[in-house]
């Protein structure tokens, strides 16, 4: 089951694909096709599941190849039938439907299920009053019809019949002015049933839609159905021997027509005409039929004389005869039924279509067909066979004429002119000579194996950019292992899939019947196996929890139905699996049992013991099946892949069970044994494996699924790219006094040690240096905006070394889930100039926003990176060969002008460059706000800057338009049932404790679905959402709850309206505050994002949130990540979840901070006094836990933020400020340091004293109160001391007197600490004396840094007022 993320929470890896075409076509067996509403729109199905749009124009073109169905598809159908249509639906023979725009050839939406759908027409009806829904009708190999919801892919209801259901075989919708629409369907026996299309927005999946009538008809094997309205209701039916056609009142016959060659099947047919019959052959033939105009005339009412029709038959022929005909195929060899596909399109046709005769003359039709034989489709547009032509027609024996057809055009004729024009020298990856190739990650090399048995290996890097680039022609650096002597058809990395295996072994399988193991790094043979007795296919792992011999094996299937297990480290075969009787088409494992259980053809599985290579038993039938599926529950015991550390211990701890010496020093590396057992060193486990496998890979090579043809799908990882690009860059840093040798040794030791590959680590980084730098400029090569700007061209040629592509290219577009869309050739193939200007920026809004994102986020990176030697010795390299000391520091400064131009480029410039700038396809904003919290945090600021950039190009216009398209997607604004939220808000709960804090991972409740299932799974669709499905919905909302908020944000008085700006406002905190579920999960980007612009748009936010609601759940997050014991990251890799949502929130709360410190500082102050309150008036059985002391070193850091940036405002709020920081200070640590120690901004203020003797600190506030806290009794005095704003206080030594300054009404005041008798009492500060001092107007500079009065005290009776200019004036008590 395809898993389907929650609302708006995972955006896949952002990826860019670009397809290498090869040598020969895909192949394009076309069994499905329909025309779109707009008639110049044709979509094929392939019998390898591949979709292929082709637009009719000046001519006949194919445009984008979909990859998204693994099966052959079997229905092809638009989703509304307005000419305005974008979007359409297939379905393929394993029951998966997929939904795609065609602008950008995305899949919006996928769903799998039992029923396998062979034809699908949608059907608009009225829902309400105002509103029309548009439901799609489906048939298949399922009885009777059902109804999909065309947005979300779900079966809404269905149509039944109570006398004898069956699979229908083709259906009709018949409309008709004055009466209700009927849908007459044909089933497979041949009955015909008519059902009343009435009140359909009632139905839902329990009540169905019942049939009217039906009725048995005489003819079998019907094809499909046509209507015609006009003054008589003709139904044509066509069955493959012969066509009839029967009046729909009364049900009568009226034609009835036979083959004249029985072997001729008819496909399809339509009522062109009033009076003609176009029907489509299984030999690819088409012809078209006059029908007897007599037998068309109907008692009663008046003849057909609509504009001088004839009203006798043209030349008393009383039977139909053929009018014209487009020839087929002349060979008679059997072909299926489903080899032709014929459609039916209205061209030039009028703007009426009211079923009124005069419309019909002026309508003509256009006939598609396709055929599965040579992958081509033709387009014909029927002349009109009117009055007039018939007229003219002397004599019946010079019919019929013979047609040619308009347009043709298939993939292979495209391919051939291609080849012919081609300058001929095509490189390695596309030469005929190529069976199969493989991309090996972690070291970068690309080995094809070609069908003279020879293996080439070669740096992928270099193959591409010679593929694709104009780079300068030097030879190539690759290495060539021979030693098979057929054509190598698969190749084998293990080491790839489990880190088990020596990274030095690489496998080979052959058509010479033999298994060649060879080192990776030097290209020797190590071992030829030749134990199978046909050509090897494929190879596959055994699972990590097989016994200890088993693991070193690989097993490899042959063509002779063998299956053998070889073991790569003793060189040696473990055990040959043969006497299959039939192809081998499963194998699996029961580890824990030692059995290899292998599925064959007929059904049957036959049982293996692994260690002693015996055949246990053969199973046939449901057993097998059983057996079969049983497997699964032993598979996952102890299996792990790359990305847990789990099992190298799991395995270490079975490696010493098995006493197996081995396989323990294969798993800690360069560990000795006797310190294997000891956990200091599982540290080194995860990170043996170079930073490839840690953090991804950077590029991928496949063969293009379903395109054996040497065609290769190249896939760029962006996040995958810029970690390593950080991790690399990180573990370069060096000083700069060290040769470069120290510095790869430290660099190596810091991290990216690859000790098992037996090569030296200095070559492992440098290697890795290269590879990922490499792809970066690959890729940039490839995405960057050439021929609209000369001087960056040149800046990006000269100095960043990126070379302009050679020739159009094939770009790609990744959809959620994986499904692929690629541009396909054209026949006259544009040189690269042309497709930049003219087409590049212009295709796709989903393709622009990934490769600007890729450009932006890319550049921006290595414009950032510290260790810029790396990339000068790269790119020194490739210019000219120079001495490595010439280093100059204005080269580092030009490289990184040079990214920084690009990234401004992408980002900013791109849309004035584009000519005619009406014609540019702006990034989807849609999708830029699905990543504005990216995992990858330079994708991350790439999209948010792209994001704003679109929303400032839009202009205020565009985003008000924006704004109402999105608003009725808040969740606050929708029905309960629809919205994101459920049915109550969390936030507007008033609470008196914070709401719980988020768990760092989601409980899994009993009653929650798995995380596999998709989320539609809980509800019942609704059929009030009109057009959109209930997934949509949600997905729509989290967009629009980022939209708005970055509008709002950003543009902050454009949400106009207050109920806007607050529903905006509550969504946002209630995605901070609510609880886990599945729809909103613990650490989701949306939740992410919705932290980020609460602290981004706050002053918006302000009036319609509860700010300490806000702070603390912020507080809350920010301090999740503060656990100690944290394990060591690698650099560059991207944020956990939980640390990066507690990043967000310490940035959420600076903004916060700073955009309204008052607000901030009162909230948390209210927390303090509530907090206080509660706890001496608490009762013995709760005990009240403070929410800000887990998050005390948060309050503090955004405290010392404020007495940075906001000086003045910490001044006029110090009491409160006093407060907080009394309750979140470490009292303990008090009692040995002094406060400036523990808080080093409090020295900044005068108007703060400590006296270290008595524990006390005094705050004087602005409003001439001075508040005394006593750290040892916890407990403050509030001393009114002066008439305007204290400007210093002081304690005396030993702690008894306090000093306090008003500036403003020029006082000093002194406070003297009374004891009571020996000490028992409280101690009491009472007002001792009050001496006249000079008037200063403090100065209100915004930093603090200016002078202000201070009280210094001299000895235990006199003090020091310091003044400005120097002044001092002495006072004593």
């Amino acid at each position: 089951m395809v898993e389907v993320a929650p609302a708006g929470t995972k955006s896949p890896a952002l990826s860019v694909p670009v397809v290498i075409w090869g040598p020969k076509p895909p192949e394009n067996k076309i069994c499905a096709i329909r025309v779109l509403p707009d008639g110049a729109t044709i979509i094929t199905g392939a019998e390898n599941g591949h979709i292929i749009i082709w637009k009719l124009a000046e001519g006949l073109m194919p445009k984008q190849l979909m990859i998204g169905h693994s099966q052959k598809i079997t229905a092809i159908s638009q989703t509304t039938n307005t000419p305005t249509n974008t979007r359409f639906v297939s379905a393929s023979a394993d029951g998966r439907v997929c939904l795609w725009e065609i602008q950008d050839g995305r899949c919006i939406d996928s769903t799998s299920s039992i029923a396998i759908h062979r034809y699908i027409y949608p059907y608009t009806y009225k829902s309400s009053r105002h509103t029309r829904a548009t439901r799609l009708f489906c048939i298949g190999d399922y009885s009777d019809i059902q109804v999909m919801d065309p947005q979300d892919l779900t079966v809404v209801f269905s149509i039944s019949s109570r006398v004898e259901p069956d699979w229908i075989s083709c259906f009709t919708i018949i409309s008709h002015p004055e009466k209700e629409d009927q849908l007459i369907g044909m089933t497979l026996s041949g009955m015909m049933k008519v059902w009343t299309l009435t009140e359909l927005e009632k139905k839902d999946p329990a009540t169905s839609l019942y049939e009217d009538e039906s009725k048995r008809l005489e003819i079998q094997h019907i094809r499909s159905v046509s209507y015609i309205c006009s003054t008589r209701r003709m139904l044509l039916i066509i069955a493959s021997t012969c066509w009839m056609i029967i009046d729909m009142d009364d049900l009568s016959t009226v034609v009835f027509h036979k083959n004249e060659i029985t072997t001729k099947r008819c496909v399809a047919g339509y009522l062109t005409d009033l009076d003609k019959v176009t029907i489509g052959y299984t030999d690819e033939s088409i012809h078209v039929f006059q029908l007897p105009i007599e037998s068309l005339q109907k008692e009663g009412v008046p003849p057909v004389v609509a504009n001088n029709r004839p009203t006798s038959n043209y030349f008393d022929q009383p039977n139909p005869f053929i009018v014209a005909t487009v020839n087929g195929v002349q060979e008679h060899s059997r072909s299926c039924l489903n080899d032709v596909q014929f459609a039916f399109l209205p061209y030039n046709s009028s703007n009426s279509l009211e079923s009124s005769s005069s419309s019909y003359e002026k309508r003509r039709f256009s006939v598609v067909r396709s055929s599965r034989r040579d992958g081509s489709v033709l387009v014909w547009n029927m002349p009109p066979f009117d009055h007039q032509f018939m007229k003219a027609v002397p004599a019946i024996r010079n019919l019929p004429f013979k047609f040619n057809g308009t347009y043709r055009e298939s993939l292979a004729s495209i391919w051939q002119t291609i080849n012919e024009c081609e300058d001929g020298s095509m490189p390695v990856l596309n030469s005929d000579a190529v069976c199969c190739s493989l991309f090996v990650t972690s070291q970068g090399k690309l080995f094809l194996g070609r069908s003279d048995g020879v293996i080439v290996m070669t740096y992928a890097c270099e193959t591409l950019a010679r593929q694709w680039l104009r780079v300068p022609a030097e030879r190539a650096t690759s290495r060539i292992l021979t030693g098979h002597d057929a054509a190598v058809r698969s190749m084998f990395y293990p080491f790839e899939h489990d880190t088990r295996y020596d990274p030095q072994y690489f496998v080979s399988g052959s058509d010479d019947f033999s298994v060649i193991v060879w080192n990776i790094n030097s290209g020797t043979r190590i071992h030829r196996f030749t134990v199978h007795g046909g050509p090897v296919k494929s190879f596959m792992l055994p699972p990590s929890n097989c016994s200890k011999q088993v693991t070193k094996c690989i097993a490899s299937l042959a063509a002779d139905n063998t299956i053998a297990l070889l073991n790569i480290r003793d060189s040696k075969c473990m055990l040959l699996a043969s006497r299959h009787p039939f192809p081998i088409i499963q194998v699996k494992w029961r580890p824990l049992d030692d059995f290899m259980l292998v599925k064959l053809a007929d059904g049957s599985v036959y049982v293996w013991q692994m260690e002693t290579a015996n055949l246990d038993r053969i199973a046939t039938g449901l057993l097998a099946e059983d057996i079969m599926t049983a497997c699964d529950e032993q598979i996952g015991v102890e299996e792990g892949t790359d990305e847990t550390s789990a099992h190298h211990a799991v395995q270490l701890i079975r490696a010493l069970k098995n006493k197996n010496m081995e396989a323990v020093k294969q798993k800690v590396v360069g560990g000795s044994v006797s310190g294997a057992a000891t956990p200091s060193s599982h540290h080194e486990l995860p990170t043996n494996c170079g930073t490839a496998v840690q953090l991804g890979s950077p590029m991928s090579i496949l063969p293009l699924p379903g395109c054996a043809q040497g065609a290769h799908l190249v896939q760029f990882e962006i996040s995958a790219l810029i970690a390593g690009i950080l991790h690399l860059d990180s573990s370069a840093e060096a000083p700069e006094g060290k040769t470069t040798a120290q510095k790869l040794d430290a660099a190596a030791a810091a991290g990216a040690s690859d000790s098992a590959t037996g090569l030296s680590r200095k070559l492992t980084w440098q290697f890795e240096a290269n590879l990922y730098l490499d792809v970066a400029r690959l890729m940039l090569s490839m995405l960057h905006a050439w021929c609209l700007d000369e001087d960056m061209d040149e800046v990006c040629d000269k100095r960043l070394s990126l070379h302009r592509p050679r020739h159009q290219v094939y770009f790609g577009n990744v959809s959620r889930q994986g499904e692929l869309s690629v541009s396909l050739p054209t026949r006259f193939a544009a040189d690269f100039e042309s497709f930049c200007k003219k087409s590049r920026w212009q295709a796709s809004h989903s393709l622009n926003t990934s490769h600007l994102l890729a450009v932006i986020a890319t550049s921006n990176t290595l414009m950032a990176m510290k260790n810029s030697a790396l990339q000068l010795a790269k790119i020194r390299k490739s210019v000219v060969e120079q001495n490595q000391s010439t280093i100059h520091q204005p080269d580092r400064q030009q490289i990184k002008q040079g990214w920084s131009l690009v990234a401004a480029l992408h980002c900013v410039l791109l849309p004035d460059h584009v000519r005619p700038r009406s014609s540019y396809a702006p990034p989807s904003i849609e999708m830029l706000v699905r990543r504005w919290q990216d995992s990858c945090l330079e994708i991350r600021e790439a999209a948010q800057a792209l994001l704003i950039r679109e929303l400032t190009r839009l202009g205020a216009e565009g985003r008000r338009r924006l704004i109402e398209s999105w608003t009725p997607f808040l969740p606050p604004l929708l029905d309960d049932s629809l919205s994101i939220f459920g049915s109550k808000l969390q936030s507007s709960v008033p609470t008196v404790q914070p709401s719980a804090p988020a768990p760092p991972i989601p409980p899994r409740t009993k009653n929650a679905p798995p995380d596999v299932e998709p989320v539609r799974g809980s509800e019942p669709p609704t059929a009030e959402g009109g057009e959109a499905g209930i997934q949509q919905v949600r997905r729509n909302q989290a967009t629009s709850i980022i939209l708005l908020g970055v509008i709002g944000s950003q543009f902050g008085d454009e949400l106009n309206r207050a109920d806007l700006t607050r529903a905006t406002a509550v969504s946002l905190l209630e995605l901070l505050v609510a609880a886990p579920s599945n729809l909103i999960p613990v650490h989701s980007p949306l939740r992410r994002a919705a932290i980020d612009l609460l602290g981004r748009g706050f002053v918006h936010w302000e009036p319609h949130l509860e700010i300490s609601k806000v702070v603390l759940g912020l507080l809350d997050l920010a301090s999740n990540n503060e656990k100690p014991g944290t394990q060591r990251r690698i650099t560059g890799a991207p944020l956990n979840a939980i640390e990066d949502a507690a990043r967000t929130s310490r940035q959420a709360l600076s903004l916060i901070a700073l955009a309204r410190p008052p607000a901030l500082i009162t909230s948390l102050s209210m927390e303090v006094a509530r907090y206080n309150a509660a706890a001496q008036h608490q009762t013995i059985q709760h005990t009240v836990v403070s929410p800000l002391l887990k998050s005390r070193s948060e309050v503090l850091r955004i405290i010392e933020e404020l007495c940075e940036k906001r000086y003045n405002d910490i001044i006029a709020m110090l009491l409160p400020v006093g407060d907080i920081l009394v309750h979140c200070l470490d009292i303990t640590i008090l009692k040995h340091k002094s406060m400036s120690e523990v808080f080093p901004p409090i020295v900044k203020f005068n108007m703060v004293a400590y006296c270290s003797t008595s524990k006390r600190v005094a705050f004087g506030g602005k409003n001439g109160t001075c508040v005394v806290h006593e750290l040892r009794a916890t407990k403050t005095h509030s001393l009114p001391s002066h008439n305007g704003p204290i400007a210093a206080v002081a304690f005396s030594e030993d702690g008894k007197y306090l000093a306090t300054y008003g500036a403003e009404d020029g006082k000093i005041n002194f406070f003297q600490t009374s004891q009571s008798f020996l000490g028992m009492g409280q101690a009491q500060l009472k007002l001792t004396k009050s001496q006249p001092a000079p008037t200063v107007s403090v100065p209100t500079t915004p930093s603090g840094t200016s002078f202000r009065p201070r009280l210094v005290w001299i000895n235990s009776k006199s003090l020091t007022l310091m003044l400005p200019e120097g002044r001092e004036q002495r006072f004593s008590l």
